[in-house]
């Protein structure tokens, strides 16, 4: 019997302009092609325990929260220009006080997240910087989702005081 990984690979191959199609409702051409690359780096990752009973589906459903993932992700991404145009508009040349008080917010973001404390850091890099979901990062360490909720609410918390100067 063939791996969860293979299966899915194998799938995710033969559906590949399908799943494109399928993105293509929800992103442009490039940037569904670059969902379905991270699509296919998440497929292969896959264990092969329990095997998937209805692994199209899985494929399909992995590729709808890609691109509601990337949604947010631009949406994100256009309200931080959105918002730095306003502020060049509202001040085009930042004053050397407010450049420092930034710097300085930014400085303690920077040592809070180095010092973020185990395993707290490491569920937050990977689910905030390699991108994996609250449930993988679960799988991934043998951990409960709440735990892993609980560590990134924990981390975001203390970055947030940080910023805050607390």
């Amino acid at each position: 019997m063939p791996s969860n990984a293979a299966v899915l690979t194998s799938l995710l191959v033969t559906e590949r302009e399908r799943l494109l199609r399928y993105l293509g409702r929800y992103l442009d051409r490039a940037t569904a092609e670059d969902a379905l690359q991270s699509m296919y780096f998440k497929v292969i990752a896959v264990a092969g325990e329990p095997p998937i009973a209805d692994a199209r589906n899985y494929l399909y459903r992995l590729a709808h929260h890609h691109a509601v993932d990337q949604g947010r992700s631009e949406a994100r991404r256009r309200k931080l220009r959105e918002a730095a145009a306003a502020c060049l508009e509202e001040d085009e040349t930042p004053d050397t006080a407010r450049v420092a008080l930034a710097r300085d917010e930014l400085e303690r973001v920077a040592r809070a997240a180095r010092e973020l404390p185990e395993p707290s850091k490491r569920i937050f890099m990977l689910n905030r910087f390699e991108g994996l979901t609250q449930r993988e990062i679960a799988q991934l360490l043998g951990v409960s989702s709440t735990t892993v909720e609980k560590h990134i609410q924990r981390a975001l918390r203390l970055l947030d005081q940080a910023r805050a100067g607390d």
